[in-house]
């Protein structure tokens, strides 16, 4: 029986409002796919507080709070032979208006602010596309 590795990681789906129109932040990871920010939980973070700070370290904002919990997902990978199991849990975090991002480059290749429309074209993990749009139905009726 092969050894599974197990691993737990936070991370948020920010938005901020601009006038009329919501816009979302992406990054550009390393696989050369947008998602959503994300990384380990460190001990003896609860995954709210990993989530603020991955996405501080990712995205360079500060000045975000969590709205509500929008779910915890879980998916295979193999790396390097090593099986593993990931659990992410995923936040909805509200931006103030005009904020700007600054992508950590050492671990992403970029992160932009994207409309809706752009977000679900950009979008390729099923997870990911999952999220987003309960994020969206949580987001129109909060």
């Amino acid at each position: 029986m092969p050894t599974v590795k197990m691993e737990f990681s936070a991370g948020g789906i920010v938005y901020k409002h601009e006038g009329e129109r919501i816009l979302y932040a992406l990054i550009y990871n390393s696989y050369d796919q947008w998602t959503f920010p994300k990384g380990h939980i460190e001990k003896p973070e609860k995954p709210e507080e990993s989530a603020l700070r991955e996405v501080s370290e990712e995205i360079g904002l500060t000045d975000i709070k969590i709205v509500q919990k929008i779910d915890r997902i879980n998916y295979w990978f193999k790396m390097d032979g090593v099986l593993s199991h990931k659990y992410v849990y995923f936040f909805l975090m509200e931006a103030p208006a005009g904020t700007t991002l600054k992508a950590q480059t050492a671990e992403i290749k970029d992160a932009q602010w994207f409309n809706e429309e752009e977000v679900s074209v950009n979008l390729k993990y099923k997870e990911d596309i999952q999220l987003f749009k309960k994020a969206v139905i949580q987001l129109n009726t909060k």
